[in-house]
């Protein structure tokens, strides 16, 4: 090889993303898996950690010789015995890296973000020159309030003898693997690495694209822009600079087709076609996304639900850990995006889909224990007891009360709306405490809740309230009840007659989106002027952050005040306002479902503006790799659309810029989009015919709670093994318990509870209990006995006990008792040596003051027996008494 090449040693994963560079340079390489013997006759020497997220081993004497004969090496992430630096190896969780001073070619405090990585901790000694800094900065692109206190380095410059070593702490080759982020500016980085090692210039950062990008719609302009740090080169287009570095071409509208356009040695393409078919196709491969991701597990019919989605963190092996909450409100979001697309593309299998996952909701997550909680939709999976039982939502329940009444789970979806309207707020009818606890419903109950101020701002925000003044519209309109548009107008007074003031809980621009649709549903059912000129308020301040592309840029958020914030909190994905980031869980998607229905109702032709120029930018937006399994198709929480890639601040303890939702995010940007090309009203006329009754029938549940009133609970085997309860009108299914046989209850006066027990079909007694005030409990298995048929119980008054017997598999009865609350049961022990064909009868003896038994064994002989404290009789053969006749 020449003396001007590069040796390149480690695997081509790694190796590529430094190919590239040396390419670009023009640099002649050579690739090793390891070390050369020869190493004087290279340029340069750049060591890859190919083994990442383990450090790499070398013996570095040949490289600390040809350092010190002033060779130029790149190391990273590597141990030796002690040529290069060191120090212990740990997770980088919330650091970020950041560039300094000394690295020429990157503005200095430039954000790198490199997800979590694995870095070793050195400390830098006098006299080396810190070119990136590990430490945990807030910002978007820079680090807006400089270095933090801690930090450690990155990668050092290093003076040896006449040489140089450049030592990375960590792979920065994974960049490419490891979806680091914003990609151009890791690109620049290696670009700027191999400058360093070779004494050569880095080549000129030059950006083509077209305005809008991708795509535009039949019969609008476009035009090509080129972003570069020098006059760009030779173009099939006519460029003017417009400002420093920018250079533009005039607007041309093009005809139909795919356009490319070359400038020097790089090009932009952008399509122009039907918005139909855009949308269209947008839907198609949102919805297949589904499948291909693996969000409905392995029952496509989404009979096992569907997945919450991808988490933030992204992993070593640059994907997103699969993140399996099944929540209600992805649940229904999901399920009206396949029942709009089952009849958009008559696509039979999105009517089976919608109908499980809404199945799943209203039957095992709507809580109907006869207390505070009762209505309100478990968030977080299937119902389950208080102990258990998540924060009671506000926003989610409002999704998913909406849902049920849309897909026409009547009885459930007005539940839901009850329960939300009894812990609103009465004089403005707006949610006090949006994330409850259920602690807190239990001990206050409805009506001090009714009662309590609205703090902390709570009154203002669309984010938790937006969702439950929607519902009480969408029962209005399919009830007639006039209760339910009184409340939604209440709180849409409200807010709106102190509009622009509100809480931010992520940004102003979210709190924008959000306020749309039940601003809209309102005006649709009062016509009030207030709500037109909200929503017209509303218009002309997305429009002031509207892009070059249709997303609506995210303003005034909930960002880190210092470093010391960074990470720790739920956090906006931006950090100061000018940020070209939008916000695709909170924001865009909402905002693009509510514009056509608002345009629909109002006959403004911004919001026809508006609604077109979010759902390009969404259709723009959609991640398109047919190579990626977990993307391609979807959309993440945060996009650049100057960077034009997913990226943002990275400071939200929870749902990040690199986050997927199924609900939130990908079916409400699904349902924007079918919304649109259906045309089909949102909010229904209003109908009153039959629904007058059901309304009085829910009401009059949540009426007999309120007022004490004790409701007899029965409980049966269903038919795939699940136990249901019956009370008060209202079934609900208990756990997620299988039995193989009906249950037997008994009511337990001392504790105010039922106690309820079922063979389960792993042949093991299984309890439960359903308390008057806290409600059901989980089921809890009772010892190892085997069993061979049901159990029977009774209460024992004279022993404040249950009694509980069974037929075990060695065809004795056994017994064990409720002696103290909540499952204090005693131990299995045999009644008798007798064998059985079955468990006993078994009833309390009021005039003996305890419990008889009575029991066919298996000798065909009727037997009997009764419980004297703890110990039972002998049995007895009573027999004869039955048969024998009068004297």
């Amino acid at each position: 090889m020449p003396a001007s090449s590069v040796a390149l040693i480690g695997p081509p994963g790694p190796a590529a993303a430094f190919t590239a560079a040396l390419d670009q340079a023009g640099l002649a390489y050579e690739t090793y898996d390891e070390l050369p013997v020869e190493l004087a006759r290279y340029r340069a020497v750049v060591v890859l950690a190919g083994t990442y997220p383990e450090p790499g081993r070398i013996d570095s004497s040949r490289l600390a010789e040809y350092v010190r004969a002033g060779g130029s090496v790149y190391v990273e992430y590597t141990l030796d015995d002690g040529f290069l630096p060191a120090g212990p190896v740990r997770d980088a969780h919330i650091e970020r890296i950041f560039t300094r001073e000394a690295l020429a070619g990157i503005e200095p405090l430039s954000i790198l973000d490199e997800q979590l990585s694995r870095a070793q901790e050195v400390i830098a000694p006098e006299g080396l020159v810190e070119l990136l800094t590990y430490g945990s900065v807030a910002g978007t692109h820079k680090a807006v309030f400089g270095p933090p206190e801690h930090t450690f380095p990155a990668l050092l410059d290093i003076p040896v003898g006449e040489g140089r070593l450049l030592y990375a702490t960590t792979a920065l080759s994974h960049h490419v693997r490891g979806r680091y982020k914003p990609v151009r500016r890791w690109t620049r980085l290696l670009q700027l690495i191999v400058a360093e090692l070779t004494g050569t210039e880095a080549p000129t950062d030059v950006e083509v694209f077209t305005e809008p990008r991708v795509w535009v719609a039949s019969g609008e302009p476009v035009k090509v822009v080129v972003r570069s740090g020098a006059k760009p080169p030779v173009a099939d287009v006519e460029l003017t600079e417009v400002s420093p570095g920018r250079y533009e071409s005039e607007p041309t509208v093009l005809p139909d087709g795919e356009h490319t356009f070359v400038v020097g040695e790089q090009s932009a393409t952008v399509t122009v076609g039907s918005r139909a078919e855009r949308y269209r196709r947008m839907v198609d491969r949102g919805i297949a996304w589904f499948d291909r991701a693996g969000m409905f597990y392995d029952a496509p019919d989404g009979s096992r639900g569907v997945a919450e989605g991808f988490s933030n963190e992204i992993g070593f092996d640059g994907k997103l850990p699969f993140r399996p909450v099944p929540r209600g409100d992805c649940y229904t979001q999901t399920a009206h995006a396949f029942r709009l697309y089952a009849d958009l593309a008559d696509f039979p299998r999105g009517h089976a889909i919608a109908a499980n996952l809404m199945r799943q909701v209203v039957d095992e997550e709507q809580l109907t224990d006869r207390n505070p909680l009762y209505g309100a939709f478990e968030p977080r999976g299937s119902r389950t007891d208080l102990t258990r039982t998540n924060n009671l939502f506000a926003d989610d329940g409002g999704w998913i009360s909406l849902f049920a009444l849309i897909s026409g789970h009547l009885e459930a979806g007005l539940r839901g709306v009850e329960s939300l309207i009894r812990t609103a707020n009465t004089e403005l009818g707006l949610q006090v405490d949006p994330w409850r606890t259920p602690s807190t419903l239990m001990v206050k109950g409805w009506d001090e809740f009714g009662r309590s101020p609205i703090e902390d701002g709570l009154d203002l925000t669309s984010h938790w309230q937006s969702s439950a003044l929607c519902a009480y519209l969408y029962a209005y309109g399919i009830t007639g009840e006039p209760s339910y548009l009184e409340i939604a107008e209440r709180g849409l007074d409200h807010m709106a007659s102190h509009h622009p003031r509100a809480r931010l809980e992520t940004s102003r621009t979210c709190e924008a989106g959000r306020f749309l649709l039940p601003l809209a549903g309102g005006y649709f059912y009062t016509r009030k002027p207030l709500y037109l000129e909200t929503l017209l308020d509303l218009a002309a301040y997305l429009k002031s952050r509207q892009g070059p592309d249709g997303g609506f840029a995210e303003w005034d958020g909930k960002c880190p005040p210092s470093n010391e914030a960074y990470g720790v909190d739920e956090a906006s994905i931006f950090q100061a306002n000018g940020d070209p980031v939008t916000d695709q869980l909170y924001g865009s998607p909402f905002a693009a479902w509510a514009l056509p229905i608002v345009h629909q109702i109002t006959g403004e032709p911004v919001f026809a503006e508006l609604a077109e120029g979010v759902l390009d930018y969404l259709s723009r937006i959609q991640i398109d790799d047919p190579d990626d399994e977990q993307l391609h198709g979807t959309w993440q929480r945060a996009f650049d659309f100057e960077a034009w890639e997913y990226f943002g601040s990275n400071a939200d303890i929870g749902w990040g810029p690199y986050c997927v939702e199924t609900g939130w995010s990908v079916a409400p940007t699904l349902i924007a989009a079918m919304q649109y090309l259906q045309g089909k009203p949102f909010f229904p006329e209003v109908e009153t015919a039959g629904r007058n009754e059901v309304v009085a029938s829910v009401r009059s549940e949540f009426d007999s709670i309120l007022a004490g009133e004790p409701a007899e609970p029965t409980f049966h085997l269903r038919a795939d093994g699940r136990i249901i309860r019956r009370q008060g009108g209202v079934q609900a299914i208990l756990g997620d318990l299988e039995a193989a046989g009906e249950p037997a209850w008994a009511r337990n006066d001392p504790w105010n509870s039922y106690e309820i027990y079922v063979r389960g079909t792993d042949n093991h007694l299984h309890h439960t209990y359903l308390d008057d005030r806290a409600g059901q409990g989980r089921w809890q298995q009772l010892g190892d006995l085997e069993l061979a048929d049901d159990p029977v119980v009774a209460f024992n008054p004279g022993a404040d006990a249950i009694e509980v017997y069974v037929l075990a598999a060695d065809r004795r009865i056994h017994h064990c008792s409720m002696i103290d609350v909540r499952g204090g049961h005693t131990p299995w022990e045999p009644v008798g040596t007798l064998h059985f064909t079955g468990s006993p009868a078994v009833m309390y003896d009021e005039n003996l003051g305890t419990v008889r038994l009575t029991a066919n064994d298996t000798a065909g002989q009727d037997r009997r027996t009764r419980k004297v404290n703890r110990w039972h009789l002998p049995w007895q053969d009573y027999s004869h008494w039955l048969t024998s006749s009068p004297s």
